[in-house]
């Protein structure tokens, strides 16, 4: 779910629920759900997540979905690809801190089938079940930063994984990440360990931590922030001084009134992870996908 290094505060609690109070945003989005079988021999290669994952993942006509090895990085890959002949625009997706956990999972399934149905190529990213790692990145510590420096080379790594392939645009390659994910995305926005070659078109943050070093670098790729105004995890008013102070690349936030962090995960809630509220909200999620896609149409060049 969520993750970043931020301030230590008093921890609650953990799965403790809180009162349920309204939600009121949108019109709320109620998603539904449908059985992908995945092909016996791709499930035969892959770990207890993957398997896992394919009770949930669906697309657009129940496309497969293909575990893949990515070169250069421990991390693993779960490609879906739209009919047609190509070459496709694509979409790396990175999950928070928790991991491809059960609620990340079902939230991914319903950003996929997004974005396949807009045309998208799709990269899940896993890069903890491949290190044997749970949520113990999700705890303040050298775990987390450990993981905010490996993460960005899985990153690189899928680009470079990708454009290997003739049916990906090459050209647009886009990148999504959730929390410690969206926090790895606004790093690899302002980096220059990278070569130009391997820099993604555009990026989406959702409830990212919006550091000291994204306050004030310049920025190289196009940014869109998703975050809730009620997220107390990472704190919506850094994103937006962050919007203040942006300069290179285009850096826009998206506050969602009363959305608590993970608010694209259809999770209920609110409850207390970690020390921290999370809760879904249907209504703001809906508008994340729509926005998500707009960001990288309006970036891209296809």
């Amino acid at each position: 779910m969520g993750g970043f290094c931020g301030p230590n505060r008093e921890e609650a609690k953990e799965g403790s629920k809180l009162s349920e109070r309204p939600r009121t945003l949108l019109k709320p989005d109620g998603s539904s759900s449908c059985s992908c079988p995945f092909a016996k021999e791709n499930a035969m290669r892959m770990s207890t997540v993957a398997l896992a994952f394919a009770g949930v993942m669906c697309f657009s006509g129940c496309a497969p979905t293909t575990g893949v090895t990515i070169p250069d990085t421990e991390a693993a890959g779960f490609l879906a690809v739209p009919e047609g002949d190509g070459p496709f625009p694509a979409v790396v997706l990175m999950h928070g801190c928790s991991g491809l956990d059960a609620e990340v999972q079902k939230g991914n399934a319903v950003h996929v089938r997004n974005l396949h149905s807009e045309g998208f190529i799709t990269l899940i990213l896993d890069s903890f079940g491949p290190r044997r790692l749970g949520d113990v990145v999700c705890n303040e510590g050298e775990e987390e930063m450990e993981a905010f420096r490996y993460r960005q080379r899985d990153a690189v790594a899928a680009v470079r994984f990708l454009r290997s392939h003739p049916f990906v645009d090459a050209e647009n390659i886009f990148v999504m990440g959730q929390s410690h994910g969206g926090w790895v995305v606004l790093q690899l926005a302002v980096s220059r360990n990278y070569p130009v070659g391997d820099r993604f078109r555009a990026a989406v943050a959702y409830y990212p931590w919006c550091g000291d070093q994204q306050l004030r670098a310049r920025l190289h790729t196009p940014v869109l922030v998703l975050i809730g105004e009620s997220d107390d995890w990472t704190p919506a008013d850094r994103c937006l001084e962050a919007e203040r102070y942006a300069r290179g690349a285009p850096f826009e936030v998206v506050v969602y009134e009363h959305a608590h962090h993970s608010f694209d995960l259809p999770m209920g809630g609110p409850y207390r992870y970690k020390g921290y509220t999370v809760a879904g909200h249907a209504g703001a999620a809906a508008d994340s996908r729509k926005r998500m896609v707009a960001w990288f149409r309006e970036h891209g060049n296809f």
